[in-house]
């Protein structure tokens, strides 16, 4: 069996609201200062790589596009790239930066458009300016280092080629001397003119193969080219002040809710007529609108009205009916004297019974003044035998006109005093009085199943607001 209210998003909404607004006026004040915060500029350059100079198809093409990517990549993050874009003219890096160029690497992004032979240097700065001149010095840094890391790639095989072709410059030329100093037709002539050839037939292939070194050289050294410089955003890239109140107030909802929903689920207070009929198991509860002011005309009359019509359909000669506090911190004496102004209209004479908690005194009776035909009987306290007293003499007093007396006993909760149980001899009616937000579910449940215990049936139910339950203690 439940011992808490039933748990729905509307009513945990309608009761907390001001849980919720809290919590999305404090994500929406936390939004505002993170968009305080100084502005980072971001810009982007790009590089173009025309692989198309190197590789002999398209596969090889993309491969090679790919593999290059790569290499300027991991290039980007390296100490000697960071330290000349510090050196670049517009560029401000700290202190820190210049000592570690390093940390330079986290206001940097490069990365390769999916697809296409390029690559996005995009850099961040405190002001726009900065932001484009960085990008653009890591790019052309980027590329000044890749050509000469293909300058030093090649620097072997061209040195030793240089060195062959001085080799054989140096044999052409001792070749020449000695056929100068040859008597001309001589054998020793034609055979140095023999060897000279050949010579000139090695130094012509060498030279050749150093040529397509260079040309080779020259293609991978002009396949990367900034093909678009960064230039000067013109609006900061964080803080968006607009995005950021934006998810603040959707974080701040969406975690207000869940707090809401989550107190609710821990909530085993009575809040509406729905978790106090539940709690009662009575198919009439009624929750009280605050008002400035009650009467039986006002619109906080309706649920008296309602309950006393549904007591009075069930028992047509009842005429003794117990008020009920539904818990300890609940009072039964608003509802009793509400009850009593609302049977005023239909022409009976009420009398309102309650103790009033005093030591044991001789019986007074104390006629209201301020509404006409309603009396109110304090008996010397909440002991079941002085309150069947107090109703007994109350019987007496309009014995003349009994049919036409409505007696109204408010009782406490049977946490309190077993007075309730004990006036079910002679009431058999009860209607029970519980306070929204106050009264706990179980407690509301146990007292309305003591009640039927002892043979007193539950007509009906009333959830008084909290001010006025505080206001008639």
């Amino acid at each position: 069996m439940e011992d808490r209210p039933p748990l729905t998003l509307g009513a945990a909404l309608l009761q907390r609201w001001l849980l919720v607004l809290a919590i999305v006026a404090t994500f929406v004040l936390g939004g505002a200062m993170l968009s305080m915060q100084a502005p980072v500029y971001a810009a982007s350059a790009m590089i173009y790589l025309d692989v198309s100079r190197t590789a002999p198809g398209f596969d090889e093409g993309a491969a090679a596009g790919e593999l290059l990517q790569h290499d300027l990549i991991v290039l980007s993050s390296s100490r000697a790239v960071l330290e000349a874009a510090c050196t670049a003219p517009d560029v401000a890096c700290t202190d820190e930066e210049r000592a570690a160029p390093e940390t330079l690497a986290s206001r940097i992004t490069v990365s390769a458009d999916r697809g296409t032979s390029t690559l996005r240097v995009t850099a961040k700065a405190p002001t726009a300016i900065g932001a484009a001149a960085l990008a653009n010095a890591v790019a052309e840094a980027m590329i000044k280092q890749d050509q000469s890391e293909v300058v030093r790639l090649f620097k072997p095989a061209r040195d030793d080629l240089a060195s062959q072709l001085a080799s054989l410059s140096a044999a052409m030329d001792n070749e020449q001397q000695q056929l100068r100093s040859s008597p001309p037709g001589s054998s020793a002539a034609a055979a140095h003119q023999a060897q000279l050839s050949t010579l000139q037939l090695q130094y012509s292939a060498l030279f050749g193969r150093l040529q397509d070194l260079a040309e080779q050289q020259d293609r991978l050294t002009s396949m990367a080219t900034i093909s678009q410089s960064a230039l000067p955003p013109a609006s900061p890239e964080s803080p968006n002040r607009l995005r950021y109140l934006l998810a603040a107030l959707v974080a701040g909802a969406v975690v207000g809710v869940l707090a809401a929903l989550l107190a609710a689920r821990f909530d085993d207070r009575i809040h509406n007529g729905e978790a106090l009929a539940r709690a009662t198991n009575t198919t009439l509860a009624l929750a009280v609108r605050p008002a400035g002011r009650r009467g039986p005309h006002s619109a906080t009359a309706q649920p008296y009205s309602l309950a006393l019509t549904r007591l009075l359909a069930q028992s047509p000669r009842a005429q003794t009916v117990l008020v009920t506090a539904a818990s300890t911190r609940d009072n039964s004496l608003a509802a009793a004297v509400s009850l009593g102004e609302v049977a005023l209209d239909s022409g009976q004479r009420v009398v309102v019974v309650h103790g009033n908690g005093h030591a044991p005194a001789p019986r007074q009776l104390t006629s209201g003044g301020d509404i006409a035909g309603l009396t109110t009987i304090a008996a010397p306290s909440n002991n079941g035998g002085d309150l069947d007293a107090a109703v007994a003499s109350a019987r007496e007093e309009h014995n003349g006109d009994s049919a036409r007396t409505f007696v109204l006993v408010a009782v406490p909760s049977p946490d309190t005093s077993p007075s309730a149980v004990m006036l079910g001899r002679t009431a058999k009616r009860a209607v029970l009085a519980a306070t929204a937000g106050v009264t706990r579910f179980r407690d509301a449940r146990r007292t309305a199943d003591l009640l039927r215990q002892s043979g007193v049936d539950v007509v009906a139910a009333i959830l008084l607001p909290r001010r006025t339950a505080r206001k008639d203690r």
